[in-house]
């Protein structure tokens, strides 16, 4: 359970009492019961959503995210009743406890929600976002200690819970979240959900001419057509009109004209 530790925490807090503000409110008093650290990680969680909009695997992943966070919550409480863990402070005696009383502490509630989210970052591919979430999620794991509401064992097991709950439904829930972005991508909430992934409309064009809306051929602009053809063609075959000359018979000769037979010896 870490009980060395959990007791090594709270002594700390007890001669820290200038940061007790800020890891209750951190932990759990910010809008109670929520907490800033659950905050900070939707915040989180919106901004890869907004960035991720224009690939479908990134949407996919964001809101999986969300949704499987509040999954984690709910398999948290069906499973925290049945391993019956005690909380630190009824345990342990004089401890510093700086959060109202809660149920059973383990896995820990909020650090399962906080591991989903990571877990849902990263399958976003918004490693990022992922980095700085899982900051915020070990920051919120510390500060659940420090108040003296959990053990560190409590912590751990509520990261890792809330991540496995995240990758094992991840393969049917992310193609269902997939099938559903791509049928809203295309409908009229395509720029909510995914700006990007919306089918593009198709460009007007000009509609093509027809015969009739084009005037009738001139006879002239034909005649010359016409012209233009017959003087390429006799410039490229200038024998073809030109007569031909009658091979003369072996031994005979030929008079010019005008001119009297050739004189005989």
């Amino acid at each position: 359970m870490g009980t060395s530790l959990y007791l090594d925490l709270n002594r700390l807090a007890r001669r820290s009492q200038w940061a007790h503000g800020f890891m209750a409110a951190y932990a759990e008093k910010a809008a109670s019961p929520v907490g800033a650290g659950l905050l900070v990680l939707a915040v989180l969680l919106l901004g890869a959503w907004l960035v991720a909009r224009h690939r479908p695997e990134g949407v996919t992943g964001a809101l999986w995210g969300g949704l499987g966070a509040l999954v984690a919550l709910g398999a948290q409480q069906l499973v925290a009743p049945l391993l019956d863990e005690a909380r630190p402070y009824r345990v342990l005696h004089h401890v510093e406890l700086l959060v109202p009383a809660s149920g059973a502490p383990l896995p820990d509630a909020r650090t399962a929600m906080a591991g989903a989210v990571v877990t849902g970052l990263y399958l976003a591919r918004r490693h990022g976002l992922a980095s700085i979430a899982l900051v915020a999620a070990l920051l919120l794991a510390f500060a659940r200690v420090y108040v003296g509401a959990d053990y560190p064992a409590d912590v751990a097991a509520g990261l890792g819970f809330g991540a496995a709950v995240e990758l094992v439904l991840w393969p049917f829930c992310g193609w269902l979240l997939g099938r559903l972005v791509e049928g809203l991508a295309a409908g009229p909430l395509g720029v909510v959900v995914a700006a990007g992934n919306a089918a593009p409309k198709p460009s007007r064009q000009a509609p093509p001419l027809r015969l009739s809306q084009v005037g009738a051929p001139n006879a002239r602009v034909i005649d010359a057509l016409k012209a233009a053809s017959e003087a390429a063609r006799n410039a490229n075959y200038p024998q073809a009109n030109s007569p031909r000359e009658e091979p003369s018979a072996p031994g005979s000769t030929l008079s010019r004209a005008g001119e009297g037979p050739p004189p005989t010896s």
